[in-house]
């Protein structure tokens, strides 16, 4: 009984296994062997082709002129530097709904307390008291403006920090990009492809590089 009795007619078996399988003696086994081992190859270096081509994308999608002061060193500290700046720019918009709040109520009742100044007549007898009584009012809501715009500007700093994390994660795609287009390169030679080589690959040379490959 051969290997390929074992297998009924009906049963669906990949073309390249029933090669394989079909295969009378040692060398047709080995050739088909062979070719059912680069043809696997080949999917993994379209696989990985496509990957990188995706990484780069993104990559290239992402801000370059951050500064950049550290990297991170695996896939969870980048979703780190993610979330600091999720809630970095939460915390910061919700300061400013805090300050618009606050100030916005006294603002109109301002407004209020001064048009009704405006109808009294400088010879009535409160409006002195209400002039007076206004300016103490809008003396301390320019106080609280203030206050209130310096936290604003305190809460907006966020962004110079979220860009220091953000520039951290372009470098660490970078990094990751870099190992792909280098698998690229390892598996494209398993596969037969011709494959340049270099220390250092530029977005140019990723984009020919990945071009020579068909992505």
């Amino acid at each position: 009984m051969t290997m390929n009795t074992t297998i009924s007619s009906g049963q669906d078996v990949a073309p390249e296994l029933r090669e394989l399988l079909d295969a009378d003696d040692n060398a047709a086994f080995e050739q088909a062997l062979d070719r059912l081992i680069r043809s696997r190859e080949q999917h993994l270096f379209l696989a990985l082709g496509h990957l990188a081509r995706d990484l780069h994308e993104s990559a290239r999608r992402l801000s370059a002129d951050f500064s950049d002061e550290g990297l991170p060193g695996t896939m969870s500290d980048a979703r780190t530097h993610l979330r600091d700046v999720l809630e970095m720019s939460a915390t910061a918009a919700h300061r400013t709904l805090d300050f618009s709040e606050k100030l916005r109520p006294q603002a109109q009742s301002l407004a209020k307390q001064a048009d009704e100044l405006l109808v009294l007549d400088h010879a009535d007898p409160t409006f002195a008291a209400n002039a007076t009584s206004l300016a103490v009012r809008v003396g301390d809501f320019a106080q609280n403006c203030d206050i209130g715009l310096g936290e604003m500007v305190e809460a907006q700093s966020w962004q110079d920090l979220s860009g220091q994390r953000v520039a951290k994660v372009e470098a660490f795609m970078a990094k990751v990009e870099s190992s792909l287009v280098e698998l690229v390169r390892l598996t494209g030679s398993l596969a037969g492809a011709n494959t340049p080589a270099a220390d250092k690959v530029s977005q140019d040379e990723v984009d020919r590089l990945l071009s020579e490959f068909g992505f």
